[in-house]
């Protein structure tokens, strides 16, 4: 069956990824936040609270860790995704310090670092072959997925996190909770031909194997459907901001129905630099790696007003790290919890001067709580590779930060258990929920378009 899967099809960029990226309120038009005040949006929220949801989800005690150390494996690339770090060692620490760890357990992360293939056996062997790790948490890879995941199946249990290649989205060694490429980059399809039915879309992608199998795999049979005509440019990994202006052009974003993009944030910038450069005014669908905190600051340093590119519509997991804390969904989410503890245990990638808590943090975060809750209910002595594993395949949810029930095992993305995305757009310095979580009317991308 999964032979039959084009594989390729599914390694779409990193940029679904964009963890909780969009949201908005119970209102028919939703509710509106400044970017302005992002970071403290839940700051005021009850710390009292924000622990009682935590305790309620992982069934932990309200009490530091003291245990002898449990170790959880994780594999991630930081040298791309740093921020997935930051949000696994957030939780860790937050679990350690006020949810009694792992059933009283202090949780130790056994970290292994990807860049090449050969990395990925390497981590899955020393995963493996560790007898005192039951349990492996993966961030977003690249590049060893399915090196790792041959080396871990059917020996450890595997949470996955952020999946970006066909290994992440078919592999039998484990299971993703959030939406990630697959269900974000079709959410956004299914949404622009229900908001703007298209006649024509301009559709970009950067110029590698994940960026064309979204855009011709994913998407594009969507906006086929609908009958709307697509013109599809791929933009190399280093373009400048010229050449995505060029791209932009010859894709014809200045006169199409809607203008779609899946690109990392670097070209995200350069996006947004070409749309000011063509002094054009484009429809764009994107995805939620393009808030990132380098698109802020980068608006900041060329004097631009607003926080984030203004009128863009971004696709992320159903919830929104920017909304006001009161607003419906932040709360029974986790994203008023993962907000505050974030802030309060998450430190900045090297180098960095700022904490990036977007992106692949927040995921990341709640697949520690999640993991932190299977062991809870087994019992830390019982936590085995077998039982840990029937936990995983069995959860149906709520998960933390991912909007919708959880469906496992379900072909032909055995390996992605979540189904709905959501959408959110900044205009006029505020974030407006569109589609999503919060106004109770996420995308289920399991459904025909």
């Amino acid at each position: 069956m999964r032979t039959s899967i084009k594989r390729a099809s599914i390694a779409v960029v990193a940029l679904a990824l964009l963890a909780a990226a969009c949201s908005d309120s119970k209102s028919k038009t939703g509710s509106g936040a400044s970017g302005a005040k992002t970071s403290t949006t839940a700051a005021s929220a009850n710390d009292a609270a924000l622990n009682a949801w935590a305790i309620q989800y992982t069934g932990g005690k309200a009490q530091k860790a003291t245990g002898a150390p449990l170790k959880i494996g994780y594999v991630n690339q930081d040298a791309f995704f740093p921020e997935a770090t930051i949000g696994v060692n957030a939780g860790v620490a937050y679990a350690n310090a006020e949810l009694n760890g792992a059933d009283g357990r202090v949780i130790q992360i056994v970290n292994c670092q990807v860049t090449t293939a050969e990395d990925g056996a390497k981590c899955g062997a020393q995963m493996a072959n560790d007898n005192s790790i039951s349990l492996v948490l993966t961030g977003t890879l690249l590049n060893g997925n399915t090196e790792l995941y041959n080396a871990l199946n059917g020996k450890k249990a595997v949470i996955i996190g952020n999946g970006v290649t066909p290994a992440d989205f078919i592999t039998p060694a484990g299971e993703a909770f959030v939406a990630g490429a697959t269900g974000v980059l079709a959410g956004m399809a299914k949404f622009a031909v229900d908001r703007f039915h298209p006649k024509t879309v301009a559709l970009l992608a950067n110029d590698n194997a994940a960026g064309q199998a979204g855009a011709s795999v994913l998407m594009k049979p969507i906006f086929d459907k609908a009958g709307s005509t697509v013109k599809t440019v791929f933009v190399p990994d280093q373009a400048t901001a010229p050449q995505v202006a060029s791209a932009m052009q010859a894709a014809g974003a200045n006169t199409a129905d809607v203008f779609v993009s899946i690109f990392t944030l670097q070209n995200c910038i350069n996006m947004y630099d070409a749309i000011k450069s063509l002094n054009i005014k484009p429809t764009v669908v994107t995805t939620g790696l393009c808030f990132g905190t380098p698109m802020s600051d980068h608006l900041k340093d060329v004097g631009d007003t607003g926080a984030y590119p203004d009128g863009w519509y971004f696709g992320g997991y159903g919830y929104s790290y920017f909304l006001p804390s009161n607003t419906p969904g932040m709360a029974e989410s986790g994203m008023n919890t993962y907000l505050a503890k974030v802030k309060t245990y998450g430190k900045p990638a090297p180098g960095a001067k700022t904490l990036e808590y977007s992106g692949f943090a927040g995921p990341m975060f709640g697949n520690v709580l999640t993991a932190v809750k299977f062991i809870n209910q087994l019992g830390v002595n019982q936590a085995s590779v077998s039982a840990l594993d029937a936990k995983i395949r069995g959860f149906t949810g709520p998960m933390m930060l991912q909007v919708g029930a959880l469906k496992c095992n379900v072909p032909p993305y055995v390996s992605v258990c979540g189904v709905e995305m959501g959408i959110q757009q900044y205009k006029g310095g505020k974030w407006t929920s569109i589609a999503d979580g919060h106004n109770g009317k996420p995308i289920d991308v399991s459904t025909e378009p």
